[in-house]
């Protein structure tokens, strides 16, 4: 049977969720205002089914739950009770997530850990389509659709304790349930190219006794740090295989929350944290403002390719350059980079290409140039001048001295950016 006052008790909820969500982001350090935003979140999953959308002010991207389920109990863990939140002496620059559900620690970790190549490790169907959802517009997530175990093999879903969340894997079931792939650690590190996890962070439910059972898997010799969920059955229990492979000499272990983090006493990625790599032309979720000046208006006078390239084609006016102005807010950076490409005929014209590191005061402060022939390719590195910020990169593109026109000359700068 309908109920006629669904519609509008609708409107006023998401009118309601529209309101937190604007509380919060004007106070984006308020656990009251994170705390009633999280509350409302889960009266509103416990009496819907269904995806809806969750706003927060240290994400440019919304993520995705699905109500009727405990996704809010687990993001709530992630983003209010900072359930990942440690302090460590080590950088790690390569984090595998085993258990990664539908993203939300992986989203986390790749905000606070902005160098960090990010593996979200997840074999059931319904995780890894939300998870592709909420890891799409974060470029240094990679999405593995697998269970991580001791050896390659099919799994059986044997046991669903809460929803898509907590399901127990076997490999013993009947092989007509066998259905989801599974590798070991060290076949999940080849597959992505990687040689170690500095980081892991496993949360696979009663599967951590399969992962780390053996002591002499070469992925435990780099590893930094671990943070994983102990359910403790079976004999030996998973706390005993990991603290086996993870003697106390070489690793600190502690609580942290429903997780034991275990710390390399001497971590071998030490490095003091750097800022992550500027991208001009910002490929991540968020809008990042800049201006043009003497740009072609044509569809082809300036667009952004690839994520983080661009074309930016001479005005074809002497004198009169084209030009593309960045603000750069942040400090830390030392060198600007660029690739170069003239993708015009052969018979086009040259293009020169210019970066400008601007004061505030519209002095120049440094800059650096290249020549480009058509069908060639360069680039420019120019190590950036001692000056805080706020300050403005430009890129500018204009024809060679004697060029007699600007057709075809496709000037495009591959990823721009300053690190």
């Amino acid at each position: 049977m309908t109920d006629p006052a669904q519609p509008a008790a609708q409107v006023q909820a998401f009118a309601r969720k529209a309101e937190l969500e604007a509380a919060l982001a004007a106070a984006p350090e308020s656990h009251e205002a994170r705390t009633a935003y999280f509350e409302f979140l889960g009266a509103l999953s416990s009496s819907n089914t269904g995806l809806f959308w969750v706003n927060l002010p240290e994400l440019a991207a919304p993520l995705a739950a699905r109500a009727g389920t405990p996704d809010l109990h687990e993001l709530a863990k992630v983003f209010l009770n900072r359930a990942l939140v440690f302090d460590s002496a080590a950088t790690p620059r390569r984090i595998l997530v085993l258990g990664a559900h539908a993203g939300y620690g992986a989203v986390d970790l790749a905000r606070r850990f902005p160098r960090a190549e990010i593996a979200a490790v997840e074999p059931l169907p319904d995780n890894v389509r939300l998870l592709r959802m909420n890891t799409a517009p974060w470029p240094r997530i990679t999405v593995v659709p697998v269970a991580a175990w001791h050896n390659r093999a099919l799994l059986a879903p044997m046991g669903r304790f809460q929803a898509d969340w907590s399901v127990r894997l076997s490999d013993e079931g009947l092989d007509a349930y066998r259905v989801l792939q599974a590798e070991p650690v060290a076949g999940i590190l080849a597959g992505l190219g990687w040689s170690h996890a500095d980081m892991v962070v496993c949360d696979t439910t009663y599967s951590e006794r399969e992962i780390f059972n053996d002591r002499a898997q070469g992925w435990l010799a780099a590893l930094d740090v671990l943070l994983v969920r102990l359910y403790n059955i079976g004999t030996p229990t998973g706390a005993e295989v990991v603290a086996a492979a993870l003697p106390a000499e070489t690793f600190e272990q502690r609580k942290l929350g429903e997780f034991d983090l275990f710390t390399r006493r001497t971590p071998h990625s030490a490095e003091p944290p750097l800022p992550a790599a500027l991208h001009l032309l910002r490929g991540e979720p968020g809008l990042k403002p800049f201006r043009l000046s003497e740009v072609p208006q044509t569809s082809w006078g300036f667009f952004v390719f690839d994520s983080h390239s661009c074309q930016l084609h001479p005005s074809g006016t002497p004198g009169k350059p084209s030009r593309a102005i960045f603000g750069v807010t942040e400090p830390g950076y030392q060198r600007f980079v660029a690739g170069l490409s003239h993708a015009g005929i052969v018979n086009a014209y040259p293009v020169v290409f210019t970066v400008f590191v601007v004061r505030n005061d519209g002095t120049i402060a440094a800059q650096a140039d290249a020549t480009v022939t058509p069908q060639q390719t360069g680039r420019i590195s120019l190590p950036l001048p001692a000056i805080e910020p706020p300050f403005h990169i430009v890129l500018q593109t204009e024809m060679v001295a004697g060029a007699q026109n600007h057709r075809l000359a496709w000037a495009r700068w591959i990823g721009p950016r300053l690190v």
